[in-house]
């Protein structure tokens, strides 16, 4: 589902759009409703929408402002401007930034429905382009995590909730739709050549990536994510024209089957794939058959788990012993990898030791060993370390929280900074988790957290500079070549314009002594 947001400085207006039209039968959520630019540009770095109508004119930051600062980021965000001026000068310069949707007040329901699904179309486009150019190494480990996953899924007894708890951090369980084909009648004989050949189509950015194939007794499985702006029909006709194992005039060579969340299409694909004696996973570098390894995965996750709450080091060498006997007695060097991977993704959820690009790196370490010893020494001398300095005295947020607060205080000068860009880019997690996580550990939203680093950094910049230099506290401060803005958010947090600050810190004989934050 997509998220919309709505800035317009007229309450009946936001409030009309807002319930006037049938958002949920579009697949949309509108997820706020702002009176102001500043108001929006917060509300977009805390809940980082898909689609923003925005009107023009409104105070502390205008339309166009807001959509001058967002754009200098990177994300796929679809702006809508709603308008009562009919000025073509601010047509002119909302196309600059990319707009193509400029709606005039008054405007029709049918109107505004119109833009939103264009701009619906443009978001799913830029997604496809994303995706076919995406960095390599996210893209291997978005690919590991899923054929980790659906391991987990296929071949031990533990319920859906349980294993979502595990990679819900990198994975939407709960809210994104998803596509599920069954492709029919290939048999083992051309199976590899109908892989490559859907590789082909994957490659050329006709068909979105697929992170995983399923193979059982003649039947291959795989999924999409339920785009709005993905032509599903089209993805159907490609896949007949391609592949000759499937037949125009046999509607049974293949299946697609609409599913509303991921955790509904794994309970689907579980009870339906686990029947079968013979269940294979591929993927681009992996391909593994499937046993029952039901009790070894539990096992080994509660082995795990008991690691981090070992009192003292003899003990911990014994359960870590205990551990590597037990990877050792694994059968098959890809079942060893993955559960090997997953292993150290669990210490993620038990230890601040170490980050997600550490764990991306373990596992790109592990997919070039075959030696099985030479795999269970190196996994358990990661957990060793991490449980020899597991202290969470020292570290009262998880890692990836530690990582986003010293990503934020360093680059604290960059206007392109959010918590979408920093989960996405960064972190290789689900923003959507990671944004929840942020606002239990630290009691705060994320944009209020960036800006009161920005307020206080500038409190300090302005009383050392003076009234001259305040565009440059702005741009230091991450607020851009825009001075209006900065001072809209000084004013905002302080109740004082910069120069208001500088005039009565100056006047004070003790201000050198003032608490920046106050």
């Amino acid at each position: 589902m997509l998220r919309l947001l709505i800035a317009d400085d007229e309450k009946i207006i936001r409030e009309t759009i807002s319930t006037l039209i049938d958002w949920k039968s579009m697949n949309i959520e509108v997820i706020g409703v702002c009176r102001d630019g500043l108001e929006a540009y917060d509300a977009i770095l805390d809940k980082y929408p898909d689609i923003v109508l925005t009107d023009i004119q409104m105070p502390r930051l205008s339309g166009l402002e807001l959509i001058r600062k967002i754009t200098q980021n990177h994300d796929n965000i679809q702006f809508i401007i709603l308008s009562g001026y009919n000025d073509f000068s601010y047509a002119k310069e909302a196309m600059s930034y990319g707009i193509r949707h400029y709606i005039l007040k008054p405007c029709s329901e049918d109107e505004i429905i119109t833009a939103v699904k264009e701009a619906v179309r443009d978001h799913y486009q830029k997604i496809r382009v994303r995706d076919l150019y995406h960095d390599p190494q996210s893209q291997y480990f978005y690919e590991t995590i899923t054929y980790d996953m659906l391991l987990h899924v296929l071949s031990s007894g533990q319920p859906l909730r349980q294993i979502a708890d595990t990679y819900e951090t990198h994975i939407d369980f709960y809210y994104t739709g998803y596509q599920l084909y069954y492709l029919f009648f290939i048999e083992e004989s051309v199976l590899q050549e109908c892989l490559a050949r859907i590789r082909g189509m994957m490659d050329s950015g006709r068909i979105p990536y697929i992170y995983t194939f399923v193979y059982v007794t003649n039947t291959l499985l795989f999924f999409f994510r339920d785009d709005s702006g993905t032509d599903f029909e089209e993805i159907d006709s490609l896949l007949l024209k391609n592949i000759p194992m499937l037949t125009d005039d046999s509607p049974q060579s293949y299946k697609r089957e609409y599913y509303p969340n991921l955790t509904d299409m794994l309970g689907t694909l579980q009870k339906k794939v686990r029947r079968y004696a013979s269940i294979r996973l591929f993927s681009s570098t992996q391909q593994i058959s499937v046993c029952n390894y039901d009790s070894m995965i539990l096992e080994i996750t509660a082995m795990a788990d008991e690691l981090f709450h070992t009192g003292d080091e003899n003990s911990l060498s014994d359960r870590l012993e205990a551990l590597r006997k037990l990877l050792r007695s694994a059968s098959g060097i890809e079942f060893l990898r993955s559960v090997s991977g997953s292993l150290l993704l669990q210490t993620l959820h038990l230890s601040s030791f170490y980050t997600m690009n550490d764990i991306t790196g373990f596992m790109m370490t592990l997919d070039k060993m075959d030696d099985p010893d030479e795999i269970c020494d190196f996994v358990i001398g990661k957990l060793r370390m991490a449980c020899m300095t597991h202290t969470n005295e020292n570290k009262p947020y998880k890692s990836f929280i530690q990582e986003i607060l010293a990503y934020t205080n360093e680059h604290l000068s960059s206007p392109e900074l959010t918590l979408k860009w920093i989960a996405e880019n960064h972190l290789y997690m689900n923003v959507d988790y990671v944004s929840r996580q942020f606002v239990l550990q630290t009691g705060i939203r994320f944009s209020a957290y960036l800006n009161e680093l920005r307020i206080k950094k500038a409190k300090e910049l302005l009383l050392s500079s003076g009234n001259e230099k305040i565009y440059s506290v702005a741009e230091q401060v991450g607020c851009g070549n825009n001075p209006q803005y900065f001072s809209h958010l000084f004013k905002k947090y302080t109740h004082m314009s910069p120069k208001e600050y500088i005039q009565k810190m100056k006047s004070e004989p003790d201000s050198s002594s003032e608490d920046p934050q106050k």
